[in-house]
């Protein structure tokens, strides 16, 4: 049977799940307005990145 979630943790956890959203922006902005990276060199290491957890999860 599955186990009911507690509303509360519910809400807990969309709460760090939208924190984490907002630093993972936030850093990849600033590193893009610095100059650091393009957003191509962004895109291209987050599908490289993408598909190694694939891999992880499927061996």
């Amino acid at each position: 049977m599955l186990e009911q979630i507690d509303p509360k943790e519910l809400v807990r956890f969309q709460e760090l799940l939208m924190a984490n959203s907002i630093l993972v922006d936030s850093l990849t902005q600033l590193l893009m307005e610095k100059g650091i990276i393009t957003n191509e060199e962004f895109i291209a290491k987050m599908k490289q990145i993408q598909a190694e957890y694939h891999k992880t999860d499927n061996g």
